[in-house]
């Protein structure tokens, strides 16, 4: 008898050891993906917050009469009238933060999310309510602010930038104001790896301004991007 045993105590079948290797890896990829999912959120959770920040700033500041926004003109698809607004931007992605004018910039500069030095931000304002062509821009790299944009946007560098890695590589916050000088904002986020160009992925776009208060927003064909009612 102690023979026989000692012969079928054989362990482990191939069989049974492929079967057993099969189940640990399906939990480890399991394991994994659930971790990158939480470790997603929390950098979602951190850009919103980021967000949250950036609209507050913009939504709190005073801006002139004759705010020096882009100008936009569109034909409203529910009212058909003809609507008009200076708009300005605050674009942030995986490297940068861009300031469509000098209202924006200062805004941001107001409330402590971008820095440059007291010479710079005494000129900037003073552009306010100039021209484009007549906005001043540091000749060099000057605290966050480290270069001009094609467009002339104001390009800073700092701890805002984007956190998401699947979710979205950009978001903006905008700002319009129309010829009453009523001020509306508005907001969205794209992945321009996984969305054509500079197109906006809806789902995505729709997540991002609803987080930010913007539940009651309207599509709007301004630039494809989403402004609060």
């Amino acid at each position: 008898m102690i023979k026989r045993e000692q012969t079928n105590n054989k362990g482990f079948s191939l069989v049974e050891l492929i079967v057993i290797i099969a189940i640990m890896a399906i939990l480890a990829v399991s394991i994994s993906l659930a971790i990158m999912g939480y470790m997603e959120k929390a950098r979602m959770s951190k850009d919103v917050y980021n967000a949250g920040l950036i609209k507050n700033a913009l939504a709190s500041y005073d801006y002139p009469s004759d705010f020096q926004g882009r100008d936009v003109e569109y034909v409203d698809p529910v009212t058909k009238v003809k609507e008009h607004y200076e708009r300005g931007w605050v674009y942030v992605d995986k490297d940068e933060i861009r300031c469509s004018d000098p209202s924006t910039c200062m805004a941001m500069i107001n409330f402590g999310l971008v820095h440059v030095s007291p010479e710079s931000e005494a000129k900037i304002a003073e552009c306010e309510q100039l021209p484009q062509n007549k906005w001043w821009f540091p000749s060099k790299g000057d605290g966050d602010f480290f270069r001009r944009s094609d467009i002339n946007e104001y390009v800073f560098k700092n701890n805002l930038r984007v956190n998401a890695r699947r979710s979205w590589n950009t978001y903006q916050l905008d700002v319009y104001m129309d010829d009453t000088e009523w001020l509306s904002m508005g907001a969205s986020a794209s992945n321009t790896e996984r969305t054509s160009g500079h197109s906006k992925d809806a789902e995505t776009a729709q997540y991002f301004y609803e987080q930010l208060g913007f539940a009651n927003a309207k599509i709007t064909p301004i630039g494809a991007q989403h402004k609060g009612d």
